[in-house]
């Protein structure tokens, strides 16, 4: 029988669910297909392209769900005490090791409820379905041992309607595909490969061959502004960190532009011909050119950065959520570690003492070390954190 806070949580989960699905279906307009899940309790797992995916599958899915979030999304004391009280949630810290997590997640399962969570962790850097990591195929197989089901969803149309580099949200239409839904039974059937295999293949959404397929406008202001914060590289110099953008327009102090179009492709906007005409062709391209150039970095002297950028804020977190700011300046990363310089202090973080690393919303970086310390680098000027993530993994 379901605990009193579990049915306190379906109820609020119907309640919620009613208010949200004209929103969703009218403002956003979002059309779905209804999921209507065999086995239960289940584990969905979904993409991730917006910050309204909790709506886009919440909606869709009848049953009540936990979501698995991210714990910098819930500081607001006031906030989180609402969500805890009327919503199921399994919070996660970014940049840190996911054990408890999974302990609570199994724990929720084990009461008879559902949960949601997108394995990617994080909303898409370049509108194409981001890394998932190996171990969610053994968690899915822990969770299957537990009675728990899989079901698998895609959204459509999330990435350019809300970009998560983007300055201002456009409109444009998104849509949920359900793809598959597996028994515990098909789940322990099969290896851990062959269940990592299924959720990559139901999972992966490439925003860009859906769009040469089917030509959809997004609409709105300032279309290519802040898109420096996911593409560093230049195509034609090569240069990192000399990119900028303005109204529609990406252009390199080289004098190399772009123009990105309602249709979410670039074309040639100055004298050179267009060399890559969409976000994740380029993502990859400069992922690989930053590959090559690894052995030049393992190179560098000890004290010259692989790269940096100044005007930006570090943050220690507290456990209960308290934020500490420990100074203004200049942070980088090096061959063997991170580092933060301001006018009264140096901060130092070896790569052997770092025990998780990532970003969450536009710019923010997030990492953890071994001995329980949580901290964030924030930026006053528009500026990549991707970069620090690709370079943090060639490097370690």
């Amino acid at each position: 029988m379901a605990s009193l806070r579990l049915l306190w949580y379906r109820m609020c989960y119907q309640v919620f669910r009613g208010i949200a699905t004209p929103l969703v279906r009218f403002k956003l307009h979002y059309t779905y297909d209804k999921v209507y899940a065999k086995h239960r309790p289940y584990v969905a797992l979904s993409n991730h392209t917006t910050l309204w995916d909790y709506l886009l599958v919440g909606v869709p899915f009848r049953r009540q769900m936990y979501y698995v979030a991210g714990e910098h999304l819930f500081r607001n004391k006031i906030l989180r005490t609402f969500v805890m009280n009327c919503a199921g949630l399994i919070i996660r810290k970014k940049g840190a090791p996911a054990d408890d997590m999974i302990a609570e997640m199994k724990q929720v399962l084990q009461t008879g409820a559902n949960v949601w969570m997108s394995p990617e962790g994080a909303r898409s850097i370049n509108g194409e379905s981001a890394f998932i990591s190996p171990a969610t195929g053994k968690l899915i197989k822990e969770c299957a041992e537990l009675g728990a089901g899989l079901v698998t969803y895609r959204i459509h149309g999330g990435y350019l309607r809300r970009p998560r580099w983007g300055k201002h949200q456009r409109k444009g239409r998104m849509w949920g595909e359900f793809v598959a839904e597996y028994s515990p039974e098909e789940i322990l059937s099969k290896s851990v490969d062959e269940v990592n295999e299924i959720i990559n293949r139901d999972m992966y959404v490439n925003t860009f061959d859906d769009q040469k397929k089917n030509p959809t406008p997004y609409t709105g202001e300032a279309l290519a502004e802040d898109l420096e914060t996911t593409l560093y590289v230049c195509p034609k110099c090569h240069a990192v960190g000399k990119l900028h953008s303005k109204n529609d327009i990406l252009a390199c102090e080289c004098g190399y532009k772009v123009r990105f179009t309602e249709y979410g492709l670039f074309e040639a906007a100055g004298e050179d011909d267009l060399i890559i005409d969409n976000i994740a062709t380029w993502d990859h391209w400069q992922r690989d050119y930053l590959k090559s150039r690894l052995p030049e970095f393992l190179e560098y002297p000890a004290d010259k950065p692989v790269e940096f950028d100044d005007n930006q804020i570090l943050k220690r977190i507290g456990a209960l959520k308290s934020v500490d700011v420990l100074g203004e300046g200049r942070f980088g990363i090096y061959k063997d570690r991170l580092e933060f310089v301001s006018a009264d202090d140096t901060f130092t973080f070896p790569f052997s003492e770092i025990a998780g690393f990532a970003f969450s919303l536009q710019m923010k970086i997030l990492f953890s070390m071994k001995d329980g310390t949580y901290y964030e680098v924030d930026s006053k000027i528009p500026r990549s954190a991707v970069k620090y993530m690709v370079l943090y993994r060639f490097l370690i």
